[in-house]
């Protein structure tokens, strides 16, 4: 239980004692409720710790929901409900006050001029992008480029089965345009027509505009079958360089990947000499979040990242910030596949804080389990990769409200997996962020959903009321919620302040 928890759950009993019910108003039981909820938050992360770091006992789903009930005179009622939800809408309104009036740029005429939007957008300094899978991040260009360097065997029955067996999806007419292809024949021996529509393969379809999960995944199927062989460095390197040069270009100056490294010295190494070269070539920080599949059993997970954590308290580098839990949401809860990492992780960070610390984002929120979130969290993450249903999660919303964990929001993703629809609403990166929560705008896979950072805050812009200081502080939170050094945020939290200076200059004259 955090201090703040602490200090006003004891008062509100104090005052339930001194001055008995009747004298609180429902707006008090309504916070007392709440703090009953938020106390068991807490106790939770003790719990999972204590069942995964020190015990390595793992916990059941049904004892973890039952730790988390509460009394029957703590349950919430419809008014409880209505005065929680109140306040929160005050707080918006409060704080979309606020940024008007700190806001040194009025953006709302750009919302009726769509090129001056694209180039406002363009040169407003970004800060960094802190979640970024690179193996969806290949352009067209360097798709073609790469396939035809290395000009492989496209056997188009091999991706149809692939994908058939691993759960995922073609549509009938994409099949039929594979089954259209040669049976087995050279990239570089196809027409030009055969290769533009093999490597349309490679990128969402845009018609229609928004796709199921299962039908994204298919494309990793195509791009490890491109990339992972005995030059998978070598391509990889050249992926990373254009997209980082791409990156430094919309005003990025730090970045987050994540992927799957063996725990190994040699990974270390790579990765270590990797950020100092793309540093050097392109101006831009790079720091690795070690990924861990989450359609793995969750001793994978555990076995994985105990080994990664063994490893760099022996060899420390800053190359390696963090652990992130990935891929499909949807089946794969965040209790039972991330427990044994994240809570082995929350302990040794809690007992060793000068060792080497992995911080901890996970993808949570996206399309599973509503709960996963709140998992997420009390498990000890430090950020949320997406976290949009955190929006139909009142207790978790007041959690992360006081414990301010950053997220990763990715709007044009969001979008074309249909993890929520502009038809319904906003997107609930704005709601979050002027609730207290350090939002920070992302693309998540730049090539596959034919975005970037610019067009990221074009998707802001055009499509809620979102003032010029939130995107500054969006910019700010990029970097005070990165898991890069004290050392490197203060570098380039002050670079960043200086660019806003000179862009409002320039922007303003």
């Amino acid at each position: 239980m955090t201090k703040k928890y602490r200090y006003v759950f004891l008062m509100s009993g104090f005052a339930l004692l001194m001055f008995g019910l009747s004298s609180c108003s429902e707006q008090d039981m309504a916070n007392i409720r709440l703090l009953a909820h938020l106390k068991k938050y807490d106790e939770a992360r003790n719990l999972i710790i204590e069942r995964n770091y020190k015990q390595s006992n793992p916990i059941s789903r049904d004892e973890w929901e039952a730790h988390f009930a509460v009394d029957d005179s703590d349950q919430f009622t419809p008014i409880d409900t209505g005065l929680l939800e109140e306040n929160e809408k005050l707080i918006i309104e409060q704080s979309r006050k606020e940024a008007i009036r700190k806001s040194n740029i009025d953006i709302t005429p750009l919302r009726g001029d769509p090129v001056a939007l694209a180039k406002f957008c363009e040169e407003i300094p970004k800060g960094g992008m802190l979640h970024v899978h690179p193996y969806g991040l290949f352009t067209r260009d360097v798709v073609i480029k790469i396939l035809s360097k290395y000009n492989p065997v496209v056997e188009p029955e091999y991706f149809i089965k692939t994908i058939n067996d691993q759960g995922q999806k073609l549509y009938d007419y994409e099949i039929e345009a594979l089954r259209s292809l040669p049976k087995s024949e050279h990239f570089l021996s196809l027409s030009e027509a055969d290769q533009s529509l093999f490597v349309d393969f490679f990128f969402l379809p845009t018609d229609p505009p928004s796709h199921d999960f299962t039908r994204f995944d298919a494309i990793f199927v195509f791009v490890i079958w491109m990339v992972e062989d005995e030059h998978l460095d070598e391509k990889m390197e050249m992926l990373y360089l254009d997209f980082l040069n791409r990156a430094a270009g919309h005003g990025i100056s730090y970045i987050e990947f994540t992927n799957g490294f063996p725990p190994t010295l040699e990974s270390i190494e790579k990765l270590t000499n990797w950020s100092d070269k793309f540093y050097k070539e392109t101006g831009v920080v790079v720091r690795w979040n070690l990924g861990q599949l989450r359609f793995l059993p969750g001793e994978n997970n555990g076995d994985l990242i105990k080994k990664w954590n063994a490893l760099l308290v022996e060899h420390p580098t800053d190359a390696i910030v963090g652990v992130d839990l990935y891929a499909i949401e949807r089946g794969n809860p965040a209790l039972e596949r991330a427990q044994e990492a994240y809570g082995f992780l929350s302990g040794y960070n809690r007992d060793h804080p000068d060792d080497h610390p992995l911080e901890m984002t996970m993808h949570a929120g996206e399309l599973g389990d509503p709960r996963n979130v709140r998992d997420a969290l009390v498990m000890g993450a430090s950020r949320i990769g997406h976290g949009v249903k955190l929006k139909d999660d009142l207790v978790t919303l007041e959690y992360a409200r006081n414990i301010k964990p950053g997220i990763e929001m990715n709007i044009t993703s969001n979008y074309r997996l249909e993890v929520f629809d502009m038809k319904t609403g906003p997107h609930p990166f704005l709601r979050f962020l002027r609730l207290g929560i350090p939002v920070s705008l992302s693309t998540d896979n730049d090539g596959i959903f034919d975005t970037n950072i610019s067009k990221e805050c074009i998707a802001a812009v055009s499509t809620t009321d979102v003032t010029y200081a939130e995107l500054q502080q969006m910019s700010f939170n990029s970097i005070s919620t990165s898991f890069a050094s004290p050392k490197v945020k203060d570098i380039l939290s002050n670079r960043l302040r200086q660019s806003f200076t000179l862009f409002e200059q320039e922007y303003l004259n």
